[in-house]
């Protein structure tokens, strides 16, 4: 029998059982998709044609209405721009994209081994909201009305460090958003701009912790995938998912 046909029903020999729908087109993952500003995206990426079994979760984008969104530790950020050479994204909280007030009174965190800020682009803006400053007058300059469902529709931005003001101390709730330095420093300006220094967001490096499974998977000619199921990375041959070297073992 020829060496050729015995190596290749060795490899055939190593498939794998994954919790991947039964009639799912593996296959598809060799597929890239397009959503508003971003072109040709693939893994670790998924979404519109790329099945979430063609990465990593942490990774899915959702298109909505032609505008890609991200989740990260239970929120939604809009991809403003993705640079998958430096590996850095540029994102925007969804829930304050159309008004500096949300429900969502939580930070902005990125403690994952996934994502992780950019330090030399980004700083913390901190928000108060639910401040009962009825008395103060004249209005500061980083004051703004937000109805939300608090005591009090007083709310107030600070840059950088946050002071022990009395003012802060009435407030119910405060949190950290991060944005572009060079956008504080338009900010520190003109006050006026805070909805804008919102939405030009601010970046992310993000790092894929399966890149060395990937890349054995592509040294043998196979499609890089993920199994959320055993939260593993799993290697597509053809239509079906394989470990012809077993490469992924030791995981």
């Amino acid at each position: 029998m020829h060496p050729f046909f015995l190596l290749l029903c060795f490899f055939n020999s190593f498939e794998i059982t994954t919790s991947f729908p039964s009639k799912a087109n593996l296959s598809n993952c060799s597929l890239a998709f397009d959503c508003g500003p971003l072109r040709n995206l693939s893994y670790p990426f998924t979404g519109g044609s790329r099945p979430a079994y063609c990465g990593p979760p942490e990774f899915h984008i959702n298109c909505v209405n032609d505008s890609p969104e991200l989740s990260i530790s239970s929120l939604s950020y809009r991809v403003l721009q993705l640079d998958p050479v430096r590996r850095n994204l540029k994102l925007a909280r969804s829930d304050l994209w159309s008004s500096t007030c949300t429900d969502k009174l939580f930070n902005s965190t990125m403690e994952s081994q996934f994502f992780a800020y950019n330090d030399s682009d980004d700083m913390d803006v901190s928000i108060f909201y639910g401040c009962n400053s009825t008395n103060t007058t004249p209005k500061l300059s980083n004051w703004f009305h937000c109805n939300n469902n608090l005591a009090f529709n007083n709310s107030y931005y600070l840059i950088g460090p946050v002071p022990l003001e009395p003012i802060l101390s009435t407030c119910e709730i405060g949190i950290t958003v991060p944005i572009l330095k060079t956008t504080a420093a338009k900010l520190v300006a003109n006050r006026s701009l805070f909805q804008e220094a919102i939405n030009e967001g601010f970046t992310v490096n993000y790092t894929n912790p399966y890149d060395n499974q990937c890349a054995q998977c592509l040294g043998i000619n196979g499609l890089c995938g993920f199994d959320s199921g055993s939260s593993r990375p799993v290697c597509i041959c053809g239509n079906r998912v394989c470990d012809p070297a077993g490469i992924f073992n030791s995981l």
